[in-house]
């Protein structure tokens, strides 16, 4: 073919059109299903091509089969029904015409039965799926929806499974026979009830389990469970996400001896709760927060819930945290840290702290925090703009890295930043990420920075 320049949009399309059928196929295995399968409208020959990549490169392609046309039909469309048909029957006919099927993200209607569904599913068992994205309805149609797809959970072959739940005004069941040997990354998105029944179901038959992600939504039934657990062995990240969907604090037990990583967003665990990782988590984030101290009364009248004090605070979790070597704290986690005054453990371990608070008595527990840290090197703030004008004093530490996010440039920033170039004795690098409106206020205070004295000549800073 001669090099010449394309000058027009007819010369592109000659060129592709000049390649092989298994070029063209092994393209469309890049693109999104939805795209892949729409070149088939472009000629006789493009009809072809699609199901040439699924016979091809199926496991090389991301299969994405997702409802959009459902919730957002374009002008045009047929009949809701046809819509739900059309897209019910591309889903059958893709699954069933490929061969193997690797990675595979499904969104099933709320018109959608379940035995439908698990149909789908025994075709990407059979094809070898490894990687599995679901969402499905439950309580949207009656007796067609009353319990979970069953064979999601007993597809032998998944090695990550992630699982999201809508879930619809009727009450069903949501106990399935499990059976997940290979299983190692389990993620579950429902609401609070569905993901706590479903992880003590599950866990049990994923025997070598490593990661598992609970992101909590809110269900149209009451559900208030006191004490809840989570025990694995082979365990080694967890993600717990409430979204505020349990106010209460409650009864926790964590038996998971292997445990490296924990990510908490919630309200606070009760003082009996018990943990079984503490001599091997690594890293943590917490984001968490004490239910609140008053109550109502029949009459409306707001109260302060008797024995409060004794039931909750945070000293559990945070003694839970003393061996880490990473750890992350919310704003909110720091705030109710400083109005309950909680008593920090010594951590011996920590060396990256990750802090931020959006309220002026939140930076007062940085200090002691600090002063708990030996051995700490590296220190990431964001919030400072919220600072009191008289600033937190630190005591002499071990810091040489200092990272400061939303740098905003006001004066109690600046002040406290000079305060860090003096007590940090061993400081090597200060990161800064500014947040202006404009270019030039960005350039006034990066000159400001670089204006400030140096702790030592091998100091620097660096902006993000």
């Amino acid at each position: 073919m001669d090099a010449k320049k394309v000058k027009s949009g007819g010369s592109r399309d000659a060129i592709i059109n000049s390649l092989p059928d298994e070029v063209l196929a092994k393209i469309l295995s890049f693109l999104p299903t939805k795209r892949a399968v729409s070149t088939s409208l472009i000629s006789r020959r493009w009809r072809n091509l699609f199901p040439l990549m699924l016979q091809l490169f199926a496991s090389q392609h991301h299969f994405y089969l997702d409802d959009s046309d459902l919730d957002y039909p374009e002008e045009g469309k047929r009949e809701r029904k046809d819509v739900e048909k059309s897209y019910k029957d591309f889903v059958d006919k893709t699954l069933s015409g490929c061969n193997p099927i690797k990675k595979l993200v499904l969104r099933c209607p709320r018109s959608c039965p379940h035995t439908e569904i698990d149909q789908w599913l025994h075709h990407v068992h059979e094809r070898g799926v490894v990687d599995l994205d679901l969402r499905f309805p439950i309580g949207f149609r009656g007796r067609w929806q009353t319990t979970c797809p069953t064979f999601v959970f007993t597809i032998k072959t998944l090695v990550k499974l992630r699982i999201e739940i809508e879930r619809g005004p009727e009450r069903s069941n949501t106990c399935p026979n499990v059976c997940l040997p290979v299983l190692k990354s389990l993620f579950l998105h429902a609401d609070e009830a569905t993901c706590e029944i479903l992880c003590t179901k599950m866990l049990p038959a994923c025997p070598i389990l490593e990661e598992l992600s609970l992101n909590y939504c809110r269900s149209p039934f009451e559900f208030q469970r006191s004490v809840f657990g989570i025990s694995h062995e082979t365990l080694k990240r967890l993600t717990l996400n409430y979204n505020n969907t349990i106010p209460f604090c409650r009864i926790m037990k964590f038996n998971t001896p292997s445990l490296v990583y924990l990510d908490f967003s919630g309200s606070a665990p009760t003082p009996i709760s018990t943990a079984k990782f503490l001599d091997s988590l690594v890293e943590a984030k917490l984001d968490v927060f004490l239910d609140s101290v008053f109550e109502l009364t029949k009459q409306g009248v707001k109260v302060r819930r008797p024995d409060y004090e004794a039931f909750v605070n945070l000293c559990i979790i945070m003694d839970w945290m003393r061996n880490v070597k990473i750890l992350s704290l919310s704003s909110a986690s720091v705030k109710d840290m400083y109005s309950r005054c909680v008593v920090l453990p010594f951590f011996s371990n920590l060396v990256k702290l990750h802090f931020e608070s959006n309220t002026q008595q939140g930076w007062e527990v940085l200090p002691r925090l600090l002063n708990k840290s030996p051995k700490l090197e590296t220190l990431v703030l964001k919030g400072l703009h919220c600072v009191s004008d008289q600033g937190v004093s630190i005591d002499r530490n071990e810091v040489k890295v200092l990272e400061i996010y939303g740098f905003r440039g006001s004066e109690r920033e600046v002040r406290q930043v000079k305060c860090f170039l003096e007590e940090m004795q061993f400081l090597q690098v200060m990161k800064v990420e500014i947040d202006a409106d404009d270019d030039n206020k960005k350039l006034l205070l990066t000159n400001h920075l670089l204006a400030l004295p140096n702790p030592s000549s091998k100091f620097q800073i660096l902006f993000l």
